[in-house]
Order: C-alpha cells, then sequence, then structure tokens
C-alpha cells in the first residue's frame, strides 16, 4: 500500500497555524531566525552581521592655549607640562624666527600632546597675521618651519553718497568691508588713485555718489592680507570721474580713464595728503593777524604740527630759509614757468636747500606755524612766471596713456569692472550714460 503525502488530517488548519506561531515565538526567544519549515530545504545562506569596529584612542590630542597677561612664555611652556630641557630646546630654535620676549598676551599657542606618554610633539606660533610657524619635535631637537596663513580672493563693491567727508561716506556706505579696509580705500582714493584730479577735503559736495569694485585677499578669520582698487566710479560738485586698474611692467598698479588716458598729472592736487582746509584762495580775506583785508594768494591747509608737506611736482628747490611773513619757506621752480611755494613751516627736510632737485610727492618740509599765523597749518601758492594764480585753473600736462600694445587687455578690463558694478549696484550716472539715455529719449 502505498504511503500517503498528505498532512495528518487530525490537524486542522487552525491548529497547523497556531502551532507554527508557538514554534517562531520559541525560535524568535532563543536569539535565533525563523524559517518556515517547508522552506528549510531552500534556504539561501544568511550573512552574517558585522560586528563595529572597538574604539580607537587618538595618537594625539590638539590643544590651545594663550598668553596670559604678565606671564613669559617660559611659563606657559611650564604650564603645559613641557619638560625644562625641551622648553630650553625650544625657546633656543624659537630665538631664530622670533624675540619670545616680543610674545604679546592673548598671543594662542597651539601645540599637539601625546595621548599615550602626554608628551608635547609639535606647537604653533602666530608671528604675525600672515604668518605661522609651526615647531616639530625629533627626539630632543625641535625643527621650525614657517607656513602663510591660507587666504582666498573676495570681491566686494562699496557705494555710498557724500554727506560730509570721503572718510563719512566709505565708513557709512554699501557693501561687505570692514571699517579699517574703508579707511585704507579712503587713502588709496585721496592720495594715490585721483591725487592728481581732485583734492577730497575741499572739491567733494553733499550728495555726491561713488561706486568702487575693491578686491582683496581674505584670511580664514575674516581679516583682508590686502586690498587693491580695481574700478572707481564718482560723481563729484557735478563732474565724472573714473578710475580703472591696469598692473604695470614693474608690477606696480596704474589706474587709467575709460579711453585709456592716464590719471597722472604733472602736479599734484594737494601738497599734503587727505587734510582739512582752512582757507582757499581769494583775492580778498580778512587777515586774523593784520585786522585787515588783503589779496590771499593761496590755499591753507589745517594740519598738526609736523605732518609732512611734498612737493607737488618735479622741480628746482629756488627758495629754503626765512622768508618775511611766510616764516619758514620752500620754493620750487617748475617747468614751463610754474613755481609753488610752502610757507609757515615749522623746518625743512633733509637735504632741502636751494638748487637741489626734488621729485614729485618729495618730502620738503613738515607744517608749522613760523612767521604771519595764528596755529599751525601750510600756505601753499601756485604762481605762472611769477603771478599767483589759482591751482584749479591750470590745464596740466597728463601721464602716458596704456600702452598701444596692451589696449585690447584694457578694453576688456574695463567692461568686466563695469559689468561687475553694474550686477551689484544702481549706476553712478557718468556723462556718457546720460548721452546715450538722452539720444534714445529722442528717438
Amino acid at each position: 500500500m502505498a504511503r500517503s503525502t498528505q498532512t495528518n488530517p487530525s490537524m486542522n488548519n487552525p491548529q497547523r497555524i497556531l502551532a507554527l506561531c508557538v514554534f517562531a515565538a520559541f525560535a524568535v526567544a532563543l536569539g535565533g531566525v525563523f524559517v518556515a519549515p517547508d522552506r528549510l530545504l531552500s534556504r539561501k545562506p544568511v550573512a552574517t552581521a558585522l560586528l563595529p569596529a572597538a574604539h580607537a584612542n587618538p595618537v594625539d590630542v590638539s590643544v590651545e592655549d594663550t598668553l596670559r597677561s604678565g606671564e613669559t612664555l617660559s611659563q606657559l611652556l611650564a604650564r603645559v607640562r613641557l619638560a625644562e630641557d625641551e622648553a630650553r630646546a625650544l625657546l633656543a630654535e624659537l630665538q631664530e624666527y622670533q624675540d619670545p620676549r616680543r610674545m604679546r598676551p592673548g598671543s594662542v599657542i597651539s601645540y599637539r600632546r601625546s595621548y599615550v606618554d602626554g608628551s608635547v610633539r609639535e606647537m604653533e606660533f602666530k608671528l604675525d597675521a600672515d604668518r605661522m610657524l609651526s615647531m616639530q619635535r625629533t627626539g630632543d631637537t625641535w625643527t621650525g618651519q614657517i607656513e602663510e596663513v591660507p587666504v582666498y580672493q573676495d570681491t566686494a563693491v562699496l557705494t555710498g553718497t557724500v554727506l560730509t567727508s570721503l572718510y563719512s561716506a566709505l565708513l557709512h556706505g554699501e557693501g561687505d568691508i570692514p571699517r579699517s579696509e574703508r579707511e585704507q580705500v579712503a587713502d588709496l582714493l585721496a592720495d594715490r588713485i585721483f591725487a592728481w584730479q581732485v583734492d577730497f577735503s575741499r572739491d567733494l559736495r553733499k550728495g555726491d555718489t561713488f561706486r568702487i569694485l575693491y578686491e582683496r585677499d581674505v584670511r580664514p578669520d575674516g581679516t583682508a592680507r590686502s586690498g587693491r582698487v580695481l574700478a572707481v566710479q564718482f560723481h563729484i560738485n557735478g563732474r565724472d570721474y573714473e578710475a580703472y586698474r591696469l598692473p604695470g611692467e614693474n608690477g606696480a598698479d596704474e589706474y587709467y580713464e575709460r579711453d585709456g588716458e592716464s590719471l597722472r598729472r604733472a602736479f599734484l592736487k594737494a601738497p599734503l595728503q587727505f587734510r582739512r582746509i582752512s582757507s582757499s584762495f581769494s583775492l580778498s580775506r580778512f587777515h586774523p593777524i593784520l585786522r585787515r583785508s588783503r589779496p590771499h594768494y593761496g590755499i591753507d591747509y589745517s594740519a598738526s604740527a609736523g605732518t609732512p608737506v611734498r612737493a607737488v611736482g618735479d622741480g628746482t628747490v629756488i627758495t629754503a630759509g626765512r622768508t618775511g611773513g611766510y616764516g619758514n619757506m620752500v620754493e620750487i621752480r617748475h617747468k614751463n614757468g610754474y613755481t609753488t611755494r610752502y610757507a609757515h613751516l615749522r623746518g625743512f627736510a633733509k637735504g632741502i636747500r636751494k638748487g637741489v632737485r626734488v621729485k614729485q610727492e618729495d618730502v620738503i618740509g613738515y607744517v608749522g606755524m613760523t612767521g604771519l599765523a595764528t596755529g599751525p597749518h601750510l600756505h601753499y601758492e601756485f604762481r605762472k612766471n611769477g603771478k599767483p594764480i589759482d591751482p584749479n585753473s591750470i590745464q596740466q600736462l597728463s601721464g602716458d596713456p596704456v600702452p598701444a600694445e596692451r589696449r585690447a587687455e584694457f578694453a576688456a578690463v574695463v567692461r568686466s569692472h563695469i559689468m561687475a558694478l553694474d550686477r551689484t549696484s544702481s549706476p553712478v550716472l557718468l556723462a556718457d550714460a546720460r548721452n546715450v539715455i538722452q539720444s534714445r529719449a529722442s528717438e
């Protein structure tokens, strides 16, 4: 008789299901995996789960410490538990790069300590804003290596409207530039870029507007290593001024107008670096000492005693000494019949005497109050063939334009800088822009 393969008829389906559930629960309780009996023969191997690796202690631990007020570096090294002989070796090597006695309170020193035996393996010192000194220990000796602080390039646009002065306009204008850098930009504009076109101490008017494209190298802490003004658009007292940077062949930055003409001129606009003016050129001014009106053939610049005075152009000294009410005065003869006078000086720069040749921007003396003067200031005169004239009335010779072989390069620079300015701020309405707008309106 053939053996039957049917399921035991005495166990109905509900009973079979209940038995399987009990078996599954028992298997799970034992930590196993339940597999239906009729699938045991066809079951695939189950991958064994990987156990997590055991936790490993770090080889070194990085620590930062700060030099405290009144504390020496030797005391800090003792506080970080550096052995005396190791500290002496470290200080001897450090001396090759920086005098430890010059380290100021607040200086941050980073070091790496062995997790196993607690020994210090490496120390880092900040030499200045741009350099870190890394000291590595090998056995009983230390070796140093200077590393440059990494930077990234950042470009920003400064925009603003003049209310009182260039400094206040830049400090309160728009743009992501720290205060100290804004002051540097103001100095650069006044004493370098527009030194031949604009006297920012007296030419600015309320409502004048500007846009400045500014590039800098930014350190990880947010401060900048250096900054470069790439382009400037300024509307000053009804006139438009532009400047675009083109690196010179000698590495120095040169600035040109949009048409490629140099911003350099034969004469600077002011004999002092950006300072306030107390009195302007006038044919009749009340003299504070003589108590009467008389012609004032020059411009008075109010400045602190000792402020350096610079020659506005190349020339030859024809006077350097005491000259009546002018007090100590330097007079310089320039080309084409021009002469300049610098009066009430406290003293003269080294080597300044009659017959000496000077270059534009050379220091020739220092602000004082000699002669008929009520306070420290510089009296500046500009003359043509011996007759005083207003410096603003002269037509100045310009410097060399963009070289012919670099015209295409400069044109591309101008286009890219204007596009950058236009993307981030409203345009300063320059003369050529107004002409375009007017021509389109008439169509």
